[in-house]
């Protein structure tokens, strides 16, 4: 199977997951959430709001910034993507961890490339510090920046 196929396939698996967790979760996958979703997804990395807003207005009709926000909010609220505060821009999840574990993402400064980690021991860890500092219900996803080494 070339590259081409195997991130045709890819998407397609995302796509498929975002309508089966919408579903489960009585979510209502709007035309416009799922463009936008559908955006994330085809352009492989992470994206601003305001390029998703260049990217699906058309010549007749300018979408509102607040109209591609909210269909992000929805996304990030259903886990189907993450906001990366260190870029102010949004990237596809993939899948959520187990119970045990957190989502670590390192984003390379210089490139803007992105990788997803679950891991058991960073997870444990910020509990034990959530727990000295007095913190409770910390969001499983922790974003760290750095340089891919290559």
């Amino acid at each position: 199977m070339s590259a081409r196929a195997l991130k045709k396939e890819e998407e397609e698996n995302l796509l498929r997951r975002a309508d089966d967790l919408c579903r489960e979760n009585n979510l209502r996958l709007t035309p416009i959430r799922e463009r936008v979703y559908r955006e994330l997804v085809q352009s492989g990395g992470p994206v601003g709001a305001y390029d998703l807003v260049d990217r699906l207005s058309s010549d007749k009709k300018r979408l509102a910034p607040v109209t591609i926000y909210r269909a992000l909010d929805f996304l990030r609220d259903a886990g189907l993507v993450h906001r990366l505060a260190t870029q102010n821009s949004y990237i596809v999840s993939h899948g959520q961890p187990d119970v045990n574990a957190m989502k670590v993402m390192f984003v390379c400064t210089k490139t803007g490339e992105t990788v997803e980690v679950h891991s058991t021991e960073v997870a444990e860890a910020v509990k034990k510090a959530a727990e000295q500092a007095g913190f409770k219900n910390l969001s499983p996803f922790v974003e760290v920046e750095g340089e891919i080494a290559r």
